[in-house]
């Protein structure tokens, strides 16, 4: 039974760890620090690394329609955005990191590590699709009314409370009237929407291909995790307004870009590793 709890605690661990790796270096990369969200996507590799060598399974096949995918994906979407003179977006990003997961997955030592990439990043692209792009194509904003009704409102009427003059002015609009007069969008960005694909996508692939979890636990990890990310994605909005309201717009975008994973690993992720242990005595 001890053994059985042990095994749990060290799920949950690698769990919320690479979590919160995987926010860090989508944040950082995608609009922070370019250098700091490398160094977490390089510590993420080297973690996965690290706790997958032992774990390499004995009959290895490299596979030749494996490394044709995986290249030739990388090849499209990079001639995709030369061609369309365009940046590379989240998207396209799954899509390299598919490619690159199915090229490593014929390495020895990396085929664990290209296992579970592969499933993480087509996850992640069936639920950006289902979530984002079909809704897109038929006139359904769905991220947006996610991002007015759930992060922008439920915001704004936290901060009335507090006595902080803000008003919102159509769909994710936040009026501050503070130090400084400033309308605040909050964008795509700003939801958690990112960090709700990345784990679950996560979480989802880690069952597949690392761990075994059963449905109800799975789903008890899913919820917390979830619930988390989104009470450290309204606090960091909160704390962003807050900051506009008595500093500016200048000392608001200091913190803008870091906040959130400050958040999640200092506060919530704390939280979010108890509260997936408070039943282990049932086990």
């Amino acid at each position: 039974m001890r053994q059985t709890n042990t095994l749990i605690k060290k799920t949950d661990l690698v769990v919320l760890t690479l979590v919160f790796l995987l926010i860090a270096s989508f944040i950082e990369l995608s609009y922070g620090s370019l250098y700091l969200g490398i160094g977490f996507l390089v510590f993420t590799v080297f973690f996965l690394y690290m706790f997958l060598k032992e774990r390499e399974v004995a009959k290895f096949k490299p596979s030749l329609l494996k490394l044709i995918i995986g290249t030739t994906s990388i090849l499209i979407v990079i001639e995709y955005n030369i061609y369309k003179n365009s940046t590379i977006q989240t998207f396209d990003s799954m899509i390299i990191l598919l490619g690159f997961s199915l090229i490593i997955s014929n390495i020895r030592g990396f085929a664990e590590i290209g296992k579970f990439a592969t499933y993480f990043s087509s996850i992640f692209l069936v639920l950006f699709i289902s979530l984002f792009i079909v809704p897109e194509k038929i006139g359904i904003d769905l991220p947006y009314y996610y991002g007015h009704y759930f992060v922008t409102l439920p915001v704004v009427v936290f901060m009335k409370q507090l006595g902080i003059n803000v008003d919102t002015h159509g769909m994710r609009l936040i009026e501050v009237n503070g130090v400084e007069h400033a309308i605040l969008k909050v964008d795509l960005a700003c939801f958690g929407w990112y960090s709700i694909l990345l784990i679950v996508s996560l979480v989802l692939s880690y069952s597949i291909t690392i761990e075994k979890i059963q449905r109800k636990r799975l789903v008890k990890i899913l919820l917390v995790l979830l619930i988390a990310s989104y009470l450290a994605n309204l606090l960091r909005v909160a704390i962003l307004v807050y900051m506009a309201y008595y500093y500016g717009l200048d000392v608001m975008m200091v913190a803008h870009s870091h906040l959130g994973w400050i958040l999640f690993a200092v506060i919530l992720l704390p939280i979010a590793f108890l509260l997936l242990g408070s039943n282990r005595k049932k086990g």
